[in-house]
């Protein structure tokens, strides 16, 4: 629209593409009704839009004279159709033998229309997708009927409708030539059938005789086609007329009665639904802190001392332990030590330590090739629990510290134990690399509202959100924003969890390293704006990150870019998330697995900024678009190959080089809240197996695009036969 930029002497291009964004914005959020809609479709040549263009493609054609006799006889009071006596037979655990048509040329009747259960009209307005309900013995339609109306051929008139365009010619031509088609095609397969077993007898005597005559296996097999190809095959009588035949099926099981209404409609209609994408589940969705198995307080060795529950507690009450360690040398008191810092006592009658730094002690016949270097050895554990009580200020050790019985690392040198005990005293566990973890499936986000994360407007403003994605200043939590690539928003069941580490950190940088407390958060909201690591299991290289908000959903949202520097394609993943002072104070790769893949699942390093061209391939080919072009809906009608028309849609790897590659992603359809819907899928809240299966083959039953028979298959074939397999195999 013009906006006065001529006599401005013209404008950028940024400033066009945004106004071009926004009159789309403004045309896409416009609430048309049926005449508008109409007239459009006449003047621009475009197709009926839903929700008036129905599921023409799903509805058999012989279903439409029901509906229209209905149409002709219904009336229309206050913006509703009512479809006098619609329901009046109806009934919801009825079966209908006889529906009053002819079976199809098929044998039976698409699953989804359910026309045994509903009679011919009810199934109609089902699968076309026409809101209704019942009153009486009537079925009403509440709104958006015109566009079943005009795709059938009728007019209103009056209060009532009338036939513009008869239907009936073009059904029973419609019909008759498909009947004919099949059985064109039915007698090609009798005839093949009849050549097939034709064939094979002539090719089974011959296979008989080669084999009295002792030759092999293969010189039988070609003897027996050699035989059997001598009966030649005549083909169709009419190979051109089997071809039409097969032609046609083809066609009307695409269109069915869109085929019809293209034709009774002077309007252009497409297909609502011209693809339907079944999908099975990959994993539900997860929200958990990342543990050990068991769980572990202190990677500290105990051996078999503390118990089945490996309790460092009932370890020290034993005195004098005597586990696997690797032996280290006190640069200050001489004397040998497993500990990063010398143990020993000066005055043995005093509770205080020696503390002199370490160097790790030289075994004989050692090299870079030794898979560890542990040596068993005398531990005073219960001396030095006391020791490290005083020094960490406590009045009591917590009764419950988890352990392990030994460590596998190559130095095998542990942790400090004031950094177990500490985690013990908060509830916060640790994982095999000294780091404390919270797990949460991937979740795709580029733009976002401040209400939608639980975070003030103000806040988020403070953290550099100062304008929405129109350019506005931010000024209240309805605004939209786009998301900045390292910022993340967790999962509000993390809060505790993440909490309860920030409290350890500080306690370990007061009690410990004697330095003030860093986090000092008392509540979710204090941890906005810190920064943390999201790392997923399958690599070595952490990815900075800042949590901005709070999400009630059982995942992690943060930007595709984010996702893709962590190797991860948003495919149902699940990765990690520690605080970036956790990792950055308790990660040490000397505490590592020796073992193949004990570099795995370690932050080596971390990306502190990303680059998008150096992150997987995969997350360029994100749709940064905010609108499609009439050109893209044309061509999609072809389905061509992606790659044929990537130029109509704006790509983030077009991007590259540019301030684009990182900002200014569009989108096209608002998806409402980000934690829309169930907290958790049924997959979670369903308890045994037996209850999930049948949930997922009455959900299969409803979706068009699902085949519960397929699917009933697939888990048979993928899921019970291989465990039970497995099972016999292992119990017997």
């Amino acid at each position: 629209p013009f906006n006065g930029a001529i006599e401005r002497g013209g404008e950028s291009s940024l400033e066009r593409n945004w106004r071009r964004r926004d009159w789309y914005l403004f045309l896409r959020d416009m609430e048309l009704g049926w005449e508008q809609s109409r007239a459009i479709a006449q003047e621009f040549g475009t197709a009926v839009p839903p929700p008036w263009n129905l599921w023409w493609s799903d509805m058999p054609i012989s279903f439409a004279p029901t509906v229209i006799k209905a149409l002709v006889a219904s009336t229309v009071k206050d913006g509703e159709v009512r479809l006098h006596g619609a329901a009046r037979e109806w009934s919801p655990k009825e079966h209908i033998d006889d529906i009053g048509l002819p079976a199809p040329s098929t044998g039976t009747w698409p699953r989804w229309t359910e026309v045994h259960s509903h009679g011919i009209l009810k199934s109609a307005l089902m699968t076309l997708g026409v809101e209704h309900h019942h009153d009486g013995e009537d079925v009403v339609i509440p709104t958006h009927w015109e566009g079943l109306v005009e795709g059938l051929g009728l007019e209103r008139h009056g209060n009532a409708f009338r036939v513009a365009n008869e239907a009936g010619p073009h059904i029973d031509d419609r019909v008759s030539r498909i009947r004919e088609a099949t059985e064109v095609i039915a007698q090609d397969v009798g005839r093949r059938e009849e050549l097939g077993g034709r064939r094979a007898v002539v090719r089974m005597r011959a296979e008989t005789a080669a084999r009295q005559e002792g030759l092999g296996i293969q010189e039988t097999d070609e003897v027996g086609m050699a035989a059997a190809e001598k009966i030649e095959d005549p083909g169709p009588d009419d190979l051109s007329a089997l071809r039409a035949a097969y032609s046609l099926l083809d066609e009307h099981g695409v269109e069915r009665s869109l085929w019809l209404t293209r034709r009774l409609s002077g309007l252009r209609w497409e297909d609502s639904a011209p693809c339907r994408v079944g999908s099975r589940m990959g994993r539900p969705e997860k929200a958990g802190t990342r543990e050990m198995k068991p769980m572990v307080h202190a990677l500290y060795p105990i051996a078999e001392n503390g118990g089945p529950q490996r309790l460092l507690g009932l370890a020290a009450g034993k005195g004098v332990i005597r586990v696997q360690m690797g032996l280290r040398v006190c640069d200050k008191c001489g004397q040998e030590t497993p500990h990063l810092r010398c143990h020993n006592r000066l005055v043995p009658s005093e509770a205080v330590e020696c503390g002199g730094a370490t160097q790790r002690k030289k075994i004989r016949g050692a090299n870079r090739y030794t898979r560890r270097l542990g040596q068993y050895t005398s531990v005073p554990l219960e001396e030095i629990i006391e020791v490290k009580r005083r020094s960490l200020g406590l009045e009591r050790i917590p009764v419950r510290i988890k352990a392990v019985k030994g460590l596998i690392s190559v130095a095998q040198t542990p942790e400090p134990i004031e950094k177990g005990i500490l985690r013990a005293k908060h509830g916060v566990s640790v994982f095999r690399d000294g780091t404390s973890r919270y797990d949460m499936s991937d979740v795709p986000l580029t733009h976002f509202r401040p209400s939608e994360i639980g975070t003030p407007w103000n806040v988020l403003f403070d953290l550099g959100y100062k304008h929405d994605i129109f350019g506005d200043e931010l000024s209240s939590d309805e605004q939209l924003l786009e998301l900045l690539p390292q910022d993340f928003v967790p999962s509000i069941s993390a809060k505790g969890p993440l909490l309860a580490i920030c409290g350890f950190v500080d306690d370990l940088l007061v009690r410990f390293y004697g330095m003030d407390a860093f986090y000092e958060a008392g509540d979710e909201r204090d941890l906005i704006g810190h920064l943390a690591i999201g790392l997923a299991p399958h690599t070595s290289g952490g990815v900075l990150c800042r949590i901005i908000g709070w999400t009630t959903a059982s995942a992690g949202y943060a930007h595709p870019l984010f996702h893709a520097a962590k190797r991860r394609n948003c495919d149902g993943d699940e990765d990690s998330l520690m605080m970036l002072l956790d990792g950055l104070l308790n990660f040490s790769m000397s505490i590592l697995p020796a073992g193949r893949g004990g570099l795995m699942d370690a932050p080596l390093v971390l990306s502190t900024r990303i680059n998008p061209k150096e992150i997987d391939k995969e997350a360029l080919n994100v749709d940064c678009s905010w609108t499609y072009t009439r050109a893209f809906y044309e061509a999609t009608i072809s389905r061509p190959h992606p790659n044929e028309i990537e130029k109509l849609v704006d790509l983030a790897g077009d991007r590259i080089g540019s301030i684009g590659e990182v900002r200014g992603y569009g989108w096209t359809h608002d998806s409402g809240k980000l934690d829309a819907g169930p907290v958790n899928s049924s997959y979670k809240t369903l308890k045994t197996m037996k209850d999930k299966m049948l949930a997922q083959l009455a959900l299969g039953q409803r979706l068009r695009a699902v085949s519960a028979q397929r699917v009933a298959s697939q888990v048979i074939e993928s899921h019970f036969l291989p465990d039970l397999r497995g099972n016999l195999m292992a119990f017997t």
